[in-house]
Order: C-alpha cells, then structure tokens, then sequence
C-alpha cells in the first residue's frame, strides 16, 4: 500500500510540473480589467481557468480546492467583508462540508501544489475555521466580566477561539493561532497575510467574498492591504498634529511583529524610529497613496497605534 501511494505522487508531481510549464505560457487573468475586480462581485476564475486543459482527469489542485469555497463566501459575505451571521447559522450543512474538505485532504495531494496554491490553502483555512467558530457560538453570549473590556458581541467572550479550538487539516489537528504563527507567518514567511485573514472583528482584515487562489494571489494581497491601509483603522495622518496612526495589527503579538522586522526591517528610512515602528511604515509606504508615503518619508511626525475595535464583523440587522 505504501509503494501504491508513492507512485501516485510521482504521478501527481509530474502532472503539476506539466500544468506549471503549461501556465507558463498562458497566464491565467482575472476577468475584467478593474484593479478591484476581484472584490467587485465579478464571477472569479473557474476551475478550468486554474487547471488547463492537460491536468490528469480526477486530479484535484490547488486552485480547484480553493475555489470550492466560493459559493459560502459570495453568499454570506457583502462587499465590504461584513457577515450575516444569521443566515449563516441557519445553513450551517454548507460550513459543516467545507471543514470537512478541510479535514480530508489527502497530505499526497497537497504537496503537489505550488507555493501559492499552499498559501491560499492555508487563509482559506484559516478565514472558514474562524467562520464556524463563530458560528457554533453564534449568537455570542457575552460574559459579565469580559464585558468590562470588550463589546458584547465580541469574539473575545468565546473562550479560547484562537488557542483551544482545535480543526482538523489534513488528519492534524490546528488551532487558528497555530494555523497564524506557525504555517503563515513560520513556514511561509509571509507578513502580508495579517491583512488578508480575518480575525471576526471590525479592526481586521475585511473578509473577501471570493477565497484566495495561487495564480491571483498577488492581487489579492495587494487589493487587501491597499483597501485596509485606506480605511480608518488601518492608516490616517493628522497633519495638524503631526501624528501618523497605524493599524494595532503590527503589534498585536509578538510573532506578528518578528515577521515584519524580518521581511521589512530597515535601516535605510524612518531611522528616528524604533526597529519595529521602521518595519511597519516601511511596509505601509507601498500601499497608501504617493502623497501619504512622501509625508511619511519627509515629515516630521509621532506615530500612535489606532484603538482596536473588538466587535463582531457582522453585517447590520435588516
């Protein structure tokens, strides 16, 4: 049985060679040519836009796992990434079936994927877990003492969310921290996903009614940090007061600040601030407007960290 299963991932590696080669020379494209099309409500790419046409019938990649996420997020997640909980609730089945897909993964299947593909596999997780964690909570109970810190519809009165629920990914058991620090910021190296995953409250990342796919992956981070860095409580300058506010996000946790100063720790720019403040406007700098990053490459300011808002991303009730 061993043996069998080594020749089908051979078989399955060298098929993902080919698609890649094939790739190579017809690059897949968003439909539309809006730089927000992927967040507009547009149809994404099908399944045979992210196979091709020479993938080995019966084989599953990465994008065309990705991609079956799709029907719960176009359906339960609006335009500006806010949830109906409500809705959700009551079609749990189809919540239910994605953890499952989730859980059943063969490890062989995955590992033919590209890089991308990987990661995408992993936000994806990582946004649908924290889905059903929600909703096997929902609505939240607020506890008495907690409400002294946070609101009641908090994700922080569901006791131990993100460090003793545990999911199941391909046969291992993860909690969202684990999937946070240790997968996405560990083994990827990638700080970006800060801002592309959603931690259920109106501070984070917007949801993305669409799931992330390797071969857009690009564009959706960069949609990501452009839309968050433009809202209120990811970036504002106040250049009255000369005071630049920044998303909590950089310095929520320890392992979110030791990603940033490895990918963007600089000594060439803000070196009146300190290693951890330099990474995060060096990674700002590339997703605000011209003028903001000239503001903060030539003024003289003081940074201040924005109040995080704990409520749920819910949508308003109708």
């Amino acid at each position: 049985m061993k043996g069998f299963w080594i020749i089908i991932v051979l078989l399955l590696t060298v098929a993902a060679v080919a698609g890649q080669k094939n790739d190579a020379n017809n690059p897949a494209q968003v439909k539309g040519n809006d730089s927000n099309d992927s967040n507009s409500g547009k149809e994404l790419l099908n399944v045979m836009d992210v196979e091709g046409p020479n993938v080995p019938q019966g084989y599953i990649g990465g994008d065309a796992f990705n991609l079956t996420f799709a029907p719960i997020l176009k359906e339960y997640v609006n335009q500006q990434g806010l949830v109906n909980y409500p809705k959700m609730r009551r079609f749990r089945a189809q919540l239910d079936d994605a953890i499952e897909r989730f859980a059943n993964l063969p490890p062989e299947v995955y590992i033919t994927w590209s890089q991308s593909e990987k990661i995408a596999f992993w936000m994806n997780a990582y946004n649908i877990c924290t889905l059903k964690a929600v909703i096997d909570n929902y609505p939240i109970k607020p506890s008495r003492f907690m409400l002294l810190f946070y609101p009641a519809n908090s994700v922080m009165h569901i006791q131990g969310i993100r460090d003793k629920t545990y999911f199941m990914i391909m046969g291992i058991q993860y909690t969202l921290v684990e999937i946070e620090r240790d997968v996405l910021l560990g083994r990827f190296e990638e700080p970006r996903v800060l801002f592309a995953i959603s931690y259920a409250t109106m501070s984070s990342a917007g949801l993305r009614p669409e799931p992330y796919l390797g071969k857009v992956l690009e564009k959706q981070f960069d949609e990501q940090a452009k839309n968050y860095f433009a809202s209120p409580n990811g970036f504002r300058i106040d250049e009255a007061s000369k005071v630049v506010y920044l998303s909590p996000i950089f310095k929520m946790y320890q392992w979110h600040e030791d990603s940033l100063l490895k990918r963007y720790g600089t000594n060439q720019l803000f070196r009146q601030f300190q290693p951890v403040d330099r990474a995060v406007l060096n990674f700002v700098k590339d997703y605000i407007s011209p003028a903001n990053a000239d503001f903060l490459k030539k003024k003289e300011y003081s940074i201040e960290y924005i109040r995080y808002d704990w409520q749920l991303n819910e949508q308003p009730a109708e």
